[in-house]
């Protein structure tokens, strides 16, 4: 294929170029980048759920619709009930995505769409349209698994349109071939939508071949009737989208060249063939729109039965200007309710600034191959992304949702082919085998480099198996099938201003559960003023608990920040659960014997970290060092008249982390070693348990020996001991000195 001037032979060869482009494998290229994005694809299609996409939900039950009835939907607002994707799309996709899926359970298929919807995403706490539903059959996943298969088939036309389109105007250098189509492949918006369920890449593809046909007529020389299958492609295109008209900008710039050419006879023929084309393909569509509505494209009547699909006020100007940024995201890499990295978003935007930059390099510089192929080739795709821009900011201004790049891909192809040409300004001729080769790499890299964006929106907490011991154990279920088996304080349960508390906690699923419960997690200080508070979905918004698999553990895990909590508060961290609907009905806790526990369950008292602690003071030696990190830095004993002791003052010091409460003993022993007094006590008389100690934490305290009540002398006493123990009654053992022995002497009396 080759763009030709009237005293320029189609089959002349262009130098340097064609040398280059005689080394290419092209067709070994083609099927390896089909390949590429078949595979690419099918990674995307893996990691999103069957579901998700945009619309995806409606789209599919547009599908059921045609399977059901098997004829064109009135555009009346109990079909927008059923579908609102019935009003606002042509049947293409909908009618062959539903002629993929036919055999299968119907009635069934519609319940599981209900049953899938994430009612929290319209909430804004979960960035997940859908729920995965635990034990689905086969037989409701496979015709969702083929109504994605047609959008990944529509996908892959528009790659090779695009290749097809890119060799028409450059057939001497089929590795800018490869570098387009590439770029249109592995964008990663693109992969997605080719991934989902949806007529994107179908609108994509049709709108690609229409334009891709008229350039292989004006290429090829084609009689005036063959423009006609550019008309039929652009018909089948206006079947898939009604924005498809579009495509006829950049066949009409091909048409002016054509008249140019040929004669302005020649191009009126050519362009009456592809009017009577697309007549062909989508003339009795557009005329049942007619005849019903009173439209070709029935715009008021997809208003009427939609009130919602326009703006009450259209943006103005100036904001419509302000979400170009946006668009320009969204056209790379925004997933719905997910978007891309910054980094990615930079890299692209950078990506595209220099192809911008080069295009005018492109069309400057002396080149062996033909001025009149660059320009045309510029022209057309200039022409093609101009006005699909356009309309973009159009829909953005005045249709609700219409602020989506992804909607500027049914000029793919031109977008490709431009940054293509861009990239190739910058080096010599000889260097763009090497150059398209690697843009196509940079594309691959993009296309991978979203795999795991997706995969962390998207999975589901893995399930654990060995189950982990916990720092503390629950085994509390609420009403519904939710069930807390365990805690871990991974720092202790102790927060500071600027360092979080990390929390992990360990739930399980009794049963099936049927609904939506949402999660509440409170850290609330004295008169239950709340200092940190969650009320949302497990898995940062990802495990609603319409989709936990009865018996399967998972962890779920926290960073609790609170900015003003008092140093001296000691806190209450609690969970539970209510309905999704009704936040004022808490359900019930219960423990293994069924009793109930209220509405909510006390994780942890939480303190701050300097709640007690001095400034900082040099390291010091330590007079005894406990199991789990428990110091005593010095001790105080503190005698009455008779010489007995009366009390203890003493500092502890955290080593590490304590992720337990241990109760404080002090014991005065007599020489039989026998207690005949004694005080048990959590550090601060239980303001400051153990459990809240950060390493490096130090803690003064007091505890005050209780005697006997006689009017005798205080009995004899041999030694003063301190000790601790956890709420099981098991003493903590000395590390030093002493070390395995279950209390340390503070006194001894001889």
């Amino acid at each position: 294929m080759s763009l030709s001037t009237r005293n320029d032979s189609p089959r002349a060869v262009d130098g340097a170029t064609a040398r280059a482009g005689s080394r290419f494998p092209a067709r070994a290229a083609i099927l390896l980048l089909c390949a590429l994005f078949l595979g690419m694809a099918g990674l995307y299609t893996w990691i999103i759920p069957p579901l998700e996409g945009f619309d995806a939900s409606a789209h599919y039950m547009a599908t059921l619709y045609w399977r059901e009835f098997r004829s064109p939907p009135p555009l009346d607002e109990a079909t927008a009930q059923y579908s609102y994707e019935l009003i606002a799309q042509p049947p293409l996709y909908h009618a062959l995505a539903a002629l993929a899926g036919a055999g299968w359970p119907l009635e069934e298929s519609k319940a599981f769409v209900e049953a899938s919807r994430n009612p929290y995403h319209a909430k804004v706490l979960s960035k997940r349209q859908t729920v995965t539903l635990p034990g689905t059959p086969l037989d409701l996943l496979m015709p969702i698994a083929l109504a994605r298969g047609v959008a990944m088939l529509g996908g892959l036309l528009a790659v090779l349109a695009t290749w097809v389109l890119a060799r028409s105007f450059f057939p001497r250098l089929p590795s800018l071939a490869l570098a387009a189509s590439a770029l249109v492949a592995f964008n990663p918006q693109f992969l997605f939508m080719s991934a989902t369920i949806t007529p994107d890449p179908w609108a994509a593809a049709t709108v690609a071949w229409s334009v891709t046909l008229a350039a292989c007529a004006y290429a090829r020389d084609w009689p005036a009737r063959r423009w006609a299958w550019a008309g039929v492609a652009g018909g089948v295109a206006l079947l898939t989208k009604y924005s498809a008209f579009l495509a006829g900008v950049p066949a009409l710039v091909l048409l002016v060249a054509l008249a140019r050419r040929r004669g302005a006879g020649h191009a009126l023929r050519a362009a009456a063939f592809a009017l009577l084309g697309g007549l062909i393909a989508a003339g009795p569509w557009l005329l049942r729109n007619l005849l019903l509505y009173g439209e070709l494209i029935p715009l008021k009547q997809m208003a009427v039965a939609i009130p919602t699909l326009n703006r009450a006020e259209p943006f103005t100007l100036d904001r419509t200007w302000d979400y170009v940024p946006w668009l320009i995201a969204s056209y790379w890499g925004v997933f719905v309710s997910n978007i891309a990295p910054g980094w990615y978003l930079e890299t692209t935007r950078i990506f595209m600034w220099i192809a911008a930059a080069g295009l005018a390099v492109f069309l400057l510089r002396r080149w062996s191959d033909r001025l009149e192929r660059r320009y045309l080739a510029v022209a057309v795709s200039a022409a093609w992304f101009a006005v699909v821009a356009l309309a973009v900011l159009y829909w953005t201004r005045t249709v609700e949702y219409g602020e989506q790049g992804r909607l500027a891909h049914i000029a793919a192809p031109a977008l490709a082919l431009i940054f293509a040409l861009g990239w190739q300004g910058w080096l010599p001729e000889r260097r763009l085998p090497a150059l398209h080769v690697g843009l196509t790499g940079f594309a691959l890299l993009l296309a991978g480099s979203q795999l795991w964006t997706l995969h962390d929106a998207y999975h589901m907490p893995p399930s654990l198996n060995p189950v982990p011991a916990f720092d503390r154990a629950y085994d509390v279920a609420f009403d519904g099938g939710m069930r807390l088996l365990g805690a871990d304080f991974p720092d202790g349960e102790a927060i500071a201003a600027d360092q979080p508390l990390r929390l992990t906690l360990y739930f399980t699923a009794d049963h099936e559960i049927e609904d939506h419960y949402t999660l509440f997690l409170h850290l609330a200080g004295d008169g239950d003023r709340i200092l940190y508070q969650y009320d949302g979905v497990p898995a940062a918004g990802r495990h609603s608990t319409r989709q936990w698999r009865p018996g399967e553990v998972f962890a779920d895990e926290y960073l609790i920040t609170v900015d003003d909590i008092p140093a001296d508060d000691l806190a209450t961290l609690s969970i539970g659960f209510y309905p999704v609907d009704d936040p004022t009905v808490r359900l019930n806790a219960r423990d293994t014997s069924g009793a109930s526990l209220g509405d909510r369950v006390v994780l942890a008292q939480i303190r701050a970290h300097d709640a007690y602690a001095p400034a900082p003071v040099a390291p010091q030696r330590l007079d005894a060092v406990w199991e789990q990190g428990i110091a005593l830095a010095a001790a105080d004993v503190q005698f009455g008249p008779d010489g007995s002791p009366r009390a203890v003052a003493v500092t502890w010091q955290a080593e590490a982390d304590v992720a337990a409460d241990y109760t404080v003993f002090v014991q005065a022993l007599n020489e039989d070693g026998d207690v005949i007094a004694q005080v048990d006590q959590q550090p601060h008389d239980s303001d400051y348990p153990t459990s809240t100690w950060a390493a490096g934490d130090v803690i003064k305290d007091a505890y005050t020996l209780v005697w006997p009540a006689t009017d005798e002398n205080a009995p004899a006493w041999r030694q003063v001991i301190i000790g601790l123990y956890a709420q099981d009654g098991t003493r903590l053992r000395l590390v030093e000195p002493d070390a395995g022995s279950d209390f340390y002497i503070l006194a001894r009396h001889e």
